[in-house]
């Protein structure tokens, strides 16, 4: 009896432990392609920057005609 209730608690602290452990990160955050055209700033609807674990930076662009669009940062006139 007492073997099983050892059992049952190594099962319980896998579980947990299991749990515990951060989620991967997600590819989708990241870009591989990235678009060098010029896109309008009127037809952009919303920018997201790219997660800090991706091995290239750029931002994640949505307007009307593309979901998503990767770009670089291009560094302008200050």
């Amino acid at each position: 009896m007492s073997r099983l209730f050892l059992v049952l608690g190594f099962v319980l602290i896998m579980a947990l432990y299991s749990d515990a452990t951060p989620l991967a990160p997600n590819p989708e955050d990241c870009c591989f392609n990235f678009f060098t055209g010029k896109i309008p700033p009127k037809n952009i609807l919303e920018v997201k920057r790219t997660g800090s674990h991706c091995s290239l930076q750029g931002f994640i662009v949505t307007t009307p005609k593309h979901t998503s669009l990767c770009v670089l940062e291009v560094n302008g006139n200050k």
